[in-house]
């Protein structure tokens, strides 16, 4: 499997009549192995053990993606 470090934007989640909707999204940056890509997302997991098992899976919309690269394991 790669290992990513994929940097992406926020999402922001507004309650209620009003809101300040002119913040900035704030950068995450993650790290983890590519389980699937679509022309649409991307998935990653954050833990892979030796026995096959998979854990937590996170997707991410590639239009919120600002960079992606492979991270090599020394």
């Amino acid at each position: 499997m790669k290992r990513l470090e994929v940097k992406f934007y926020d999402s922001k989640f507004v309650q209620g009549w009003g809101g300040d909707t002119e913040d900035d999204l704030p950068v995450i940056t993650v790290i983890g192995y590519l389980k699937s890509e679509s022309d649409r997302h991307l998935t990653l997991v954050m833990a892979y053990s030796d026995l096959g098992l998979k854990f937590v899976n996170f997707t991410i919309p590639k239009s919120s993606i600002s960079s992606r690269k492979e991270v090599r394991i020394k």
